[in-house]
């Protein structure tokens, strides 16, 4: 089975934001010299070819940490940007890396934001990950993780064993962990030297909150690996594996969905692995850029911005 590669955990990013006071078509550079174009809807000579697009977008993808919510705090215009996709018609999925939550808490986050949501809208890496377990031998799992994860996993057949036992896992799964201890971290590693086949749920470096970043699930994937020399199947964005299951949800054609987050490493590179239309949104606090080869369709300063063009 081959593994994807997390160059997340191997580079350094350069980070560029927008100007507050920034109106009209203007551009940014970032370090390390692309231009990204925002566009606005309201300012004169308007991307006609744009809007064309975005208004035949009848599905999107929204990632959640740092475009709808920076932490628990509604990034804004986000709840009315949602409510005006879901009016006009046009299906929404949130997209999230984060596998520390259940769809069932995710949609009462969300609720509790002022943000229209339901568990079935909602595809998390937990989810995406026992999913895509299915195709092996229902057998033990150690888990890095939290409880979503481990309830996603043995919702699936899978049986989960506890430090001291990891010796018996055939599989070892690697996600966000908050009571991340260096036992969980050692046990892990004996695991996946032992033989155990080593997956994660994603490889995000870090998650935004209010006032910075916190470490990711891809700090506790990379000590992992790094500490065993094996590189693990990943699940999550931006691997093909979710994006999968996230189009067979939607139940649209490719030409037909985009999706929308704040990172060009994971959320567009994530539409470019599915072929679909991507929208990078710097509501997330920072575009984080590298030279991966990589350009998003659209750059908009929100949600906001981007439903004022349909």
């Amino acid at each position: 089975m081959d593994a994807e590669r997390d160059e997340n955990l191997e580079k350094d990013a350069s980070h560029n934001s927008a100007g507050e006071g920034d109106t009209g078509n203007d551009a940014n550079t970032n370090a390390d010299g692309v231009t990204y174009t925002y566009i606005d809807a309201n300012a004169d000579g308007g991307k006609d070819t744009v809007k064309n697009k975005i208004r035949g977008i009848r599905g999107f993808l929204i990632d959640l940490d740092g475009c709808v919510y920076r932490g628990d705090t509604l990034i804004e215009g986000s709840d009315v940007a949602i409510k005006a996709l879901k009016g006009s018609g046009r299906k929404v999925l949130y997209l999230t890396n984060n596998s520390t939550k259940t769809p069932q808490e995710y949609a009462m986050k969300l609720r509790r934001l002022g943000v229209d949501a339901d568990p079935a809208e909602i595809l998390t890496s937990a989810v995406a990950t026992a999913a895509y377990m299915r195709r092996f031998e229902r057998n033990s799992c150690y888990v890095i993780g939290e409880e979503a994860l481990r309830s996603a996993l043995a919702q699936e057949g899978f049986t989960i064993v506890e430090e001291g036992n990891e010796g018996r896992a055939k599989y070892v799964v690697c996600g966000l962990d908050r009571g991340l201890t260096y036992g969980k971290l050692a046990a892990a590693c004996a695991a996946v030297q032992r033989g155990a086949k080593f997956i994660a749920t994603n490889t995000d470096p870090n998650l935004p909150v209010e006032g910075g970043y916190l470490p990711g699930a891809g700090s506790i994937v990379g000590a992992v690996r790094i500490a065993t020399g094996v590189r693990p199947i990943v699940v999550g964005k931006p691997s093909r594996y979710i994006m999968e299951i996230a189009l067979e949800r939607l139940g649209l054609n490719k030409e037909k969905v985009a999706i929308v987050g704040d990172r060009i490493d994971i959320d567009v590179k994530a539409g470019k692995v599915a072929g679909i239309y991507t929208v990078l949104v710097s509501s997330g606090g920072y575009l984080k850029v590298r030279k991966m080869g990589l350009t998003p369709d659209l750059v908009v300063r929100s949600l906001y911005d981007l439903v004022a063009l349909l």
